[in-house]
């Protein structure tokens, strides 16, 4: 059980809509503070900000799970210290009594953009970004993480170094460990951190495990620096496809991105990732899913193929090779096509 908020050591303010964390640290990652902190906020309805100095870098998991709730903000305070401004970003934020919120720029729909974050002209190396959630039966012999482990190998050449609750890992890799700790909490979810890398391939992200009705779900968010560029749009299906024959895969996406060899994000302009493919299976592609997953007709760019296991494929969609940010409006027509109409398909921030 996470601390009330109130007690929660890692919260220095409360509001009625966040909760305020100040961080003065190189690189600030999921303590364990930090993850009692999320829990705490997350159980009172709030959201997080947490505030930086500028030389402050965050963890691939700090960065996609302390500041994905509503409202949540990465505050950048500004050299001078004078202001502040959206790490992920860059716009400026302004304290309106309860959270910290974008300036307006005087024109509609625009903000005001922090000359800090865009003034650095950063020549930085490729990442690959994996999402990928997998299904096991829920048995009383299932071993979960090994979804996480292949993707390790394929990408790396290696499995992870190590697990823990929260960063730095304290544990060295080992799947069976990993599943009796998330036994000892089912059916209440899992996070966990995940670490490795091998021959300047480092890798970093979070595996989460949860209970649903149809059984387990390893859900694996994952950073891998890639120094020599990024792999092939077809040796990213090869991956996707060892994937769907060894698990049940629900979802895959994969997107090119530019980031620092350590993985860990910086309050800088770095570039918007850029979407490579992504692939639906299982219960979506059931009955008559499999045709309309097939259908593309007016979306001339995209060419699906079945990829897996032939009596229960998945269908891949190939966008591009992970360099072209205008392939997001491909996958914006793609995901209308999929989608149940008034469902929102914007472009995945940062």
């Amino acid at each position: 059980m996470p601390n009330p908020v109130e007690l929660s050591p890692a919260i220095d303010l409360r509001t009625d809509k966040v909760v305020v964390i100040m961080q003065d640290r190189p690189v600030v990652g999921m303590s364990a503070w930090l993850v009692d902190a999320l829990a705490a906020a997350e159980a009172a309805g709030l959201g997080v900000q947490l505030v930086t100095p500028a030389t402050t870098r965050l963890t691939f998991a700090a960065r996609t799970t302390l500041l994905s709730g509503f409202n949540s903000r990465w505050v950048v305070t500004e050299p001078s210290g004078e202001g502040a401004y959206d790490g992920l970003g860059g716009s400026k934020l302004k304290w309106d009594g309860q959270m910290f919120q974008a300036v307006a720029a005087g024109e509609q729909d625009k903000v005001d953009m922090s000359p800090t974050f865009v003034a650095v002209d950063l020549d930085l190396p490729s990442q690959l970004i994996i999402t990928a959630r997998v299904r096991y039966q829920a048995l009383e012999t299932t071993v979960v993480g090994r979804a996480a482990e292949q993707l390790f190998k394929d990408l790396t050449g290696d499995e992870p170094a190590g697990w823990g609750t929260a960063e730095p890992v304290s544990q060295p890799w080992n799947v069976s460990q990993l599943t009796a700790y998330c036994r000892r909490r089912a059916p209440k979810p899992t996070w966990l951190s995940v670490v490795g890398g091998k021959d300047g391939l480092s890798a970093m992200g979070a595996v989460e495990i949860h209970r649903r009705p149809a059984g387990l779900e390893e859900v694996i968010n994952l950073a891998v620096a890639t120094p020599g560029g990024l792999p092939t749009p077809a040796a990213v299906q090869e991956i996707a496809d060892r994937l769907a024959n060894t698990f049940t895969l629900v979802s895959f996406f994969a997107q090119g991105a530019r980031g620092g060899t350590d993985t860990n994000a910086m309050p800088h302009w770095v570039g918007v990732p850029a979407p490579m493919a992504m692939a639906v299976g299982n219960d979506a592609l059931r009955g008559e899913g499999m045709a309309k997953a097939l259908d593309l007709t007016g979306v001339a760019e995209i060419t699906p193929v079945k990829i897996g296991p032939t009596a229960s494929p998945v269908v891949w969609y190939p966008i591009g090779d992970g360099k072209n940010q205008l392939d997001w409006n491909i996958y914006s027509a793609l995901l209308g096509r999929l989608l149940p109409p008034g469902t929102p398909t914007g472009v995945p921030g940062r």
